[in-house]
């Protein structure tokens, strides 16, 4: 259902970018706005997790949007629902783990209902037309990964990651990036949003891919909820923290893994299947 649904919005809103909305805010450069929720009993268990959690990573995703299009992070505007049987306590617990996540607060909104849930609106800007797209992949272009995949629920690194933003400031300092993607949907369907954004096929050698908590090779490739960064960059040195991964090319997608090969298939996470 999701990927028509972001179809159906992008036809009706034209600043509608990648990871985050595009926004020209001449001279200053441009503004990048991604907006995320964080739901009790769907991203979190508000009694395993505890409430601080839920402001931590609501906020900790939108970072990891601003780094996967190579922006710095500015400002965040944070909404919270919480229950009639939680107190001001719980809610200024949540509002202290939204604050760890290391972006500056600067409004937002309180209200009560049936369910615990947390938003956050994360702004940031970069230079004018240089935000990284999922489209600029091109044949030749090394993959290169931050971080390690899989088994990320049973490790609680969905609740604990840090958003990869120092390493997208370096990678913007140090290599000629081509394409950007954070993965949170598993590294199958989002590289594959890469490839299809570019209209490039790839070899991605799955010996190359670094693997949390000893995960097989169908967790690594589809569990999501791995926020780490994700990007295709030219010719060249592979800039520290990152892990190449294969290259682009002009065929299809493929999986190499023991010297066979196959087609590489999103394997990953989509909302409301």
């Amino acid at each position: 259902m999701e990927p028509s649904f972001v179809s159906w919005i992008r036809a009706r809103a034209p600043a509608t970018g990648d990871d985050c909305a595009v926004l020209p805010c001449a001279p200053w450069g441009d503004l990048l706005v991604t907006v995320d929720s964080v739901l009790d009993g769907v991203h979190l268990d508000a009694a395993r997790h505890g409430l601080d959690v839920f402001g931590y990573k609501a906020v900790a995703r939108g970072l990891s949007d601003i780094a996967a299009m190579g922006g710095e992070p500015l400002w965040v505007v944070l909404a919270a629902t919480l229950t009639s049987e939680h107190t001001i306590a719980d809610a200024q617990q949540v509002f202290l783990g939204a604050e760890r996540a290391g972006c500056s607060i600067v409004g937002g909104d309180t209200a009560v209902g049936p369910a615990l849930g947390v938003t956050a609106t994360v702004i940031g800007r970069a230079d004018a037309g240089t935000a990284w797209r999922r489209s600029g992949a091109r044949v030749g272009d090394s993959i290169v990964a931050t971080g390690s995949f899989g088994r990320s629920l049973p490790t609680d690194h969905h609740a604990t990651f840090i958003a990869r933003n120092d390493a997208a400031k370096a990678l913007r300092e140090q290599a000629d990036v081509g394409a950007a993607i954070d993965v949170s949907d598993g590294l199958s369907t989002d590289l594959l949003h890469i490839l299809t954004a570019s209209g490039v096929g790839c070899e991605l050698h799955a010996d190359a891919i670094p693997r949390r908590d000893e995960a097989t090779l169908e967790e690594a490739l589809g569990d999501g909820e791995d926020y780490e960064l994700l990007a295709t960059i030219r010719p060249g040195p592979i800039p520290a923290g990152f892990t190449r991964l294969g290259e682009i090319t002009s065929g299809d997608p493929v999986l190499v893994c023991d010297d066979a090969r196959s087609r590489l298939r999103a394997k990953g996470w989509e909302h409301g299947a």
